[in-house]
């Protein structure tokens, strides 16, 4: 090839993974796909969830769906001015057990780590770091709590010491505030137009997150039965002939596949033909129903 024909297929390819880049974005927590699902990790024994939640809860934002799942550490965000929806779950690191927060990671679109003002992390919010990096960080986002309860002179030498403390960690990384209802509103706009970085273990295969479960035990025996489990598939198609890893307990045959409505539209006051909403339920949202 010509060193101008170099250059144009150059150019090609920078602007086909540019329109790629956009297209996940876009694709990610709108009406036509999974809600963004953002784990929220505090890593100081400082932080305070309740108070990250509340703020994130904000009714002006969007409409807030609470406990949805019979935890008290989820809610589901719908943003119709942002076009945009969230599913935030918590994990809070603890000493010696951080088997949780990996699980919880391995499916999260984007971890929100939270840290303090003074500090950044801990002992424990630390080894949590290692291990999330050995194991594979997806798309993340820090935010700052308490930087409003300083007194106003020691607030940006507080943020220049946090930023210098983290950069060994997180070199080039903004950190954002979460303190106020406005900065709260910064935050979800950051994490709603960050690009989303792969891990190749996801990518390779299907996965989802249980949002509910159900154990029906057969006629024989209550020890053997169907796990019914619904949730919103990511990454590859689910197959019905392959098998179903659940951690913790092995690997499963799949009985059947369904595809329900979803239960959480963006826009509800939007209602597409049965048609429509089958092909677009299909590979997204399915109601599961393995062997146990």
């Amino acid at each position: 090839l010509s060193r101008v024909d170099q250059r144009h297929r150059a150019s090609q390819l920078r602007k086909q993974k540019k329109e790629a880049a956009l297209a996940e974005k876009r694709q990610l927590g709108s009406k036509d796909g999974p809600p963004h699902h953002v784990l929220v990790v505090p890593l100081h024994s400082r932080i305070s969830l309740p108070e990250a939640f509340h703020l994130l809860q904000d009714s002006d934002t969007g409409t807030v769906h609470l406990r949805e799942w019979g935890g008290t550490g989820s809610f589901m965000l719908l943003c119709p001015r942002l076009k945009h929806r969230w599913f935030f779950t918590s994990a809070k690191p603890a000493p010696g057990d951080l088997h949780t927060v990996l699980d919880m990671a391995k499916v999260a679109d984007t971890i929100l780590f939270l840290l303090d003002s003074l500090e950044g992390w801990d002992s424990t919010g630390d080894y949590c770091l290692s291990c999330l990096f050995a194991q594979g960080l997806p798309t993340y986002t820090l935010a700052v709590q308490g930087v409003s309860g300083l007194p106003p002179r020691k607030q940006i030498d507080a943020r220049k010491k946090l930023s210098k403390a983290v950069e060994k960690r997180f070199p080039d990384d903004k950190l954002l505030l979460l303190d106020t209802q406005q900065e709260a509103g910064m935050l979800l706009r950051q994490l709603a137009n960050q690009k989303q970085r792969h891990l190749a273990f996801r990518d390779r295969r299907a996965y989802l997150l249980a949002h509910t479960a159900d154990f029906v035990p057969s006629e024989e025996s209550n020890l053997v039965g169907t796990l019914k489990v619904s949730g919103y598939v990511r990454g590859q198609t689910l197959n019905v002939n392959s098998l179903l890893h659940i951690i913790g307990h092995g690997d499963f045959r799949m009985k059947q596949i369904d595809a329900p409505m979803d239960p959480f539209p963006l826009n509800s006051g939007v209602i597409k033909s049965q048609k429509d909403q089958g092909m677009a339920m299909e590979v997204r949202l399915m109601f599961l129903k393995a062997i146990y």
